[in-house]
């Protein structure tokens, strides 16, 4: 047996006696050996929270901060910077601290154009400091956004770390949760016309401009008027008469014979932060030459109105924060008036007589 061995046993064995172990004290402050090494953790992100049910991670989030706070004090121990292409295969980040309990704090996604996050100070910084708040400009006392903006991702998780050598190191999991939504708004005239874009103004107001660091609503008073990124004028063709063609199979894909008829539509773009249930977001398009209001709806009950069509069971706020793309069709009249009694979210026809409109 090695002297150097001899000695760490004989350690080991005072500690143990004082009621302590090397794991709690880290060997390498009592011995300066090849044997003793830092604490060996491993973070392994991963996001599920979508409507696959399904780790997107590697395909959806292009970066990390992560921030340690030490439970007991609340400040900040390390903060890592990480893209991608930094974490090892598993989306797994080397996390090295001292054995104890922790709260662990992540913003993921490249979001440094959009969102304003503290930079922090370690040993005085708590995570209350590192909420996040959507860049804005200020117009007429109005606050806008129209950027199409980089998908922001959350998580928060407390945990407890012991001693782990680097033969078995200690794995934590981090889920996250996607915070951006896009919302896209087609309009469609039921008589076939064109549907010029630059005739409309289109709006999403929510206030939802900031968030805390465990992801909850920090300013419930700023509204923040939302504007599409992109609009643009198009057409749709479409089969008006779903029968096969002479001589071909039901199931082919032979479009010899169908009746077809090209609707022009009218699409806008929106990318919004994270949706509240206590929150009313609300989207209105008005006719530009006028002012004239064409139509106004709660974009959260529309949106919650499918919900029943993927998971009865889940809850309103799940349902938002897990679908993070809603895609809604609205048909004007030859007058650009709202024909309010039918409407397409997220391919699903919904036939609604009782609405409330402006």
């Amino acid at each position: 047996m090695k002297l150097k061995t001899k000695i760490f046993n004989f350690a080991a064995g005072i500690l143990a006696t004082a009621g302590l172990t090397p794991a709690m004290s880290g060997c390498h402050a009592i011995y300066d050996d090849s044997d003793c090494v830092e604490s060996y953790n491993t973070v392994r992100f991963e996001y599920t929270h979508n409507m696959k049910f399904a780790d997107a991670f590697t395909n959806e989030v292009k970066s990390v901060t992560l921030l340690v706070f030490d439970s007991s004090t609340g400040k900040l121990v390390k903060r890592i910077d990480a893209p991608k292409d930094k974490l090892k295969d598993g989306n797994k980040l080397d996390l090295v601290v001292d054995p104890g309990e922790y709260d662990i704090l992540v913003w993921g996604g490249q979001h440094s154009d959009h969102y304003a996050i503290a930079a922090g100070e370690t040993g005085t910084s708590t995570a209350a400091d590192f909420h996040c708040r959507m860049n804005r400009t200020e117009a007429n006392g109005v606050s806008v956004s129209k950027d199409d903006l980089e998908p922001l991702f959350h998580g928060m998780v407390h945990v407890s770390l012991p001693y782990a050598a680097p033969s078995n190191p200690h794995e934590v999991v981090i889920p996250v949760m996607k915070d951006t939504n896009v919302i896209r708004v087609v309009l469609q005239h039921v008589d076939g016309e064109a549907v010029d874009h630059s005739k409309f103004d289109f709006s999403i107001t929510d206030n939802n401009g900031w968030l805390n660091h465990d992801n909850s609503l920090r300013d419930a008073n700023t509204v923040i008027d939302y504007r599409p990124w992109r609009t643009v004028t198009g057409s749709v063709d479409i089969n008006t008469d779903p029968k096969p063609a002479p001589g071909s199979k039901a199931d082919a894909f032979d479009m010899t014979g169908y009746s077809r008829a090209v609707l022009g539509a009218s699409l806008a773009e929106f990318t919004v932060n994270r949706l509240f249930m206590s929150n009313n977001p609300t989207l209105t398009v008005t006719e530009r030459s006028t002012g004239k209001t064409v139509l106004q709806i709660p974009v959260r009950d529309y949106a919650l109105l499918v919900k029943g069509f993927y998971h009865e069971q889940m809850d309103d706020q799940e349902y938002l924060d897990r679908q993070d793309e809603y895609n809604m069709t609205f048909f004007l009249t030859g007058d650009n008036k709202w024909l309010s009694t039918v409407i397409i979210i997220n391919d699903w026809r919904i036939v609604h007589h009782n609405v409330d409109i402006q």
